[in-house]
């Protein structure tokens, strides 16, 4: 009887979807398998979701992979989580409230007062974030002013990780490279932060136990192991974040690389030895167990192209659709140029009025130039915080960019990047990078790999690579500094005051 490959698996939950791989230790992929998760905006600037579709989309998918092979020998699972987002738990389990997810902007009220209280420097020293609305402390004021009856009836905070352990496991735990984007994580102790746990009236005792990156949480519970398909006792680990776990399936967990996800959001990650407080970014603990993550990220990511399509395309046209337009439209647009800031400006300073403008347009222009400017104008903010992340570490950042995620697969958007940032760009074979990275830190949480660099090299694979066209970069260049730039300084104050009427 042939021998059963030896196999990891790993779980990306993400913001639209949950996908989950099965790969053998060699990096060869032997199934993939995704459920949909749906957003729901109820009001401006709102974003939630029915928390009870985490576990029932992580199911799903990890019942359908298994299927696919049967006679794998899936040895651990690792769990990867959209970050920020959270709920509340009574004390027999049940949620709440809906989740609150990372791309909700209504408490910037709260973060004005937040930095009243606990100071706007101090904060981001002691958590290595900037205090803005993704703040789980600035969110939980919300709820306080708004929805006092769901905090009384909350025994228990959660974060997505959280509610999959404990429906994996059985047990209410969670990744601190992961949850500490929440800004409730000390950086330096890498526990939680006692007083800002006292701010926003959650006591330690009903928060999650912290696992770090590559640790088991637990076995798979019995219940868990019938609606999966995978053996009971299977050993869960920890992966964390799925942003940081990105960075270790990209292979880009080496010092001042760059790891780039064009997401949902798109987040620019740069693997460092040391944290470092700067408003250009927010310092995160690494998925790689060594280490830190500086992270910038723009709101506006593969979300925005995906509003551009149902607001402007016909019925069952996809972003590929709008691909094959704009294939004769050149660099510039023909004199049309986007500020891709639906929700603002976190990075590299903190601009919460600014929203999407377009200058230029006229009679020759049509919807394919307006979607072929997005592409432009997220590839230019991207560099916007590139060359920022060159001031701060002169001639240690290292060129090439190891871009992964739903946007990588756009090869206009990947040919604009390189050339709008003239920057090499890599793209990876394996195009569920974050469901990789889970499956590797899988592998060392049970001892298969001595340490993450030794499992990436065994299972990540040579990448594709991209060089920026000169002609094509020299256009882009005069375009960022004579009018991208300009444009976006003129524009910013201008938003506020719209906002304010």
């Amino acid at each position: 009887m042939p021998r059963k490959p030896a196999c990891l698996m790993g779980i990306d939950s993400g913001t639209q979807s949950t996908t989950v791989g099965v790969w053998t230790t060699r990096g060869r992929r032997l199934a993939r398998a995704a459920a949909p998760l749906t957003v729901r905006t109820p009001r401006p600037g709102w974003a939630e979701q029915d928390p009870r579709l985490w576990w029932s989309s992580t199911r799903k998918a990890m019942r359908a992979a298994v299927e696919q092979v049967p006679n794998a020998d899936i040895q651990a699972v690792g769990v990867a989580y959209q970050r920020e987002t959270f709920t509340l738990v009574d004390g027999r389990g049940r949620f709440v409230r809906p989740g609150v997810l990372w791309l909700d902007v209504r408490a910037d009220r709260e973060v004005e007062q937040a930095a009243r209280d606990l100071g706007r420097s101090e904060y981001h020293q002691r958590t290595g974030k900037p205090l803005d609305v993704t703040s789980a402390v600035a969110r939980l004021l919300w709820l306080r002013r708004h929805e006092r009856a769901a905090l009384r009836q909350a025994d228990r905070f959660a974060d997505v990780g959280g509610c999959l352990a404990h429906k994996l496991t059985g047990r209410w735990a969670t990744c601190v490279a992961g949850t500490d984007t929440c800004g409730l994580i000390d950086l330096a102790t890498r526990g939680w932060a006692g007083a800002h746990l006292e701010y926003a009236g959650l006591p330690s005792t009903r928060m999650p136990d912290l696992i770090g990156p590559g640790e088991v949480i637990g076995p798979l519970s019995r219940r868990a192991a019938r609606q999966t398909g995978l053996p009971e006792g299977l050993p869960v680990v920890a992966a964390g974040g799925d942003g940081q776990v990105f960075n270790v399936g990209m292979h880009a967990a080496g010092a001042f690389r760059m790891s780039l996800t064009l997401g949902t959001s798109i987040v620019l990650g740069l693997s460092c030895p040391a944290p470092v407080i700067s408003p250009l970014c927010r310092t995160l603990i690494a998925a790689s167990g060594r280490g830190y993550l500086l992270e910038s990220v723009l709101q506006a990511g593969t979300y925005l192209l995906r509003w551009f399509v149902e607001r402007f395309g016909a019925p069952g046209e996809t972003e590929a659709d709008w691909d094959r337009r704009i294939a004769r439209i050149p660099p510039g647009c023909e004199g049309l140029v986007t500020l891709p800031n639906w929700w603002g400006v976190r990075f590299p300073q903190t601009l919460p009025d600014a929203r999407g403008a377009t200058l230029g347009w006229s009679n020759h222009h049509t919807a394919a130039h307006f979607y072929r400017s997005l592409l432009e104008g997220t590839s230019m903010e991207l560099r916007r915080l590139i060359e920022a992340y060159r001031e701060l570490f002169p001639r240690r950042v290292r060129r090439t960019i190891h871009a992964g995620g739903g946007g990588a697969r756009s090869r206009p958007w990947t040919r604009i990047l390189t050339d709008a940032t003239g920057c090499p760009v890599e793209l990876p074979p394996e195009p569920e990078a974050t469901a990789l990275g889970a499956a590797v830190l899988a592998g060392v949480g049970i001892g298969r790999f001595p340490s993450v660099r030794a499992a990436c090299a065994a299972m990540c694979r040579a990448p594709r690579r991209l060089g920026p066209d000169p002609a094509r970069r020299r256009t882009y260049r005069a375009l960022f500094e004579d009018v991208y730039v300009p444009f976006l300084a003129q524009t910013a104050s201008l938003c506020g005051k719209l906002r304010g009427l």
